[in-house]
């Protein structure tokens, strides 16, 4: 987002929504990253920590494509702070700190990844579209890699969370107390 230290060009296109929320985005990546592994630090459950890394692994390659974005928009892809990212890594840090119970935690941490994951999907989506009307197919394709990461993961987490055949999941460990 524009930042007061950033000057509003005189003529402010789609283009440059596009760059700006590229770069945005960028930034979110970045710090997201940072945070996956306090998340996997404080998890107890094998297969949560293992989806952690598993994002953790896509969010590298989530800032690589972010990096090749801004480059073919020619914008620098740093110099943006995203304060919404900002805020969720610190909602998902104070409520993590909060739980004792292993499987209650557990919980919060995929409640936490959830909801950054749609923010990542509302992000990449939105600049996908933007990219499709200002007919850039790389960066379109670009984005829709980004968007299937983060559907993926949200996916994942979801099953973690509600369990399968096989297995309950973490929310009724989390409701018997366990």
């Amino acid at each position: 987002m524009i930042t007061e230290s950033s000057t509003k060009p005189s003529s402010f296109s789609l283009r440059n929504l596009l760059q700006e929320q590229t770069r945005d985005l960028y930034d979110a990546e970045n710090s997201y990253c940072d945070f996956l592994g306090k998340m996997m630090q404080t998890t107890t459950n094998a297969e949560l920590a293992e989806e952690l890394a598993s994002i953790a692994t896509d969010s590298r390659s989530n800032i690589a494509d972010l990096e090749d974005i801004c480059n073919f928009l020619e914008v620098p892809s740093e110099g943006i702070k995203c304060h919404a990212m900002a805020g969720l890594l610190r909602e998902a840090k104070e409520i993590t700190d909060v739980y004792e119970c292993s499987s209650v935690k557990d919980a919060a941490l995929i409640a936490n990844a959830q909801r950054i994951a749609h923010y990542e999907i509302a992000g990449f989506g939105t600049a996908k579209a933007f990219a499709v009307q200002l007919k850039l197919p790389k960066v379109e394709a670009l984005f829709s890699d980004l968007l299937v990461r983060a559907s993926k993961a949200d996916k994942a987490l979801t099953k973690i969370a509600v369990g399968s055949w096989l297995t309950s999941g973490i929310n009724n460990l989390a409701a018997a107390g366990n």
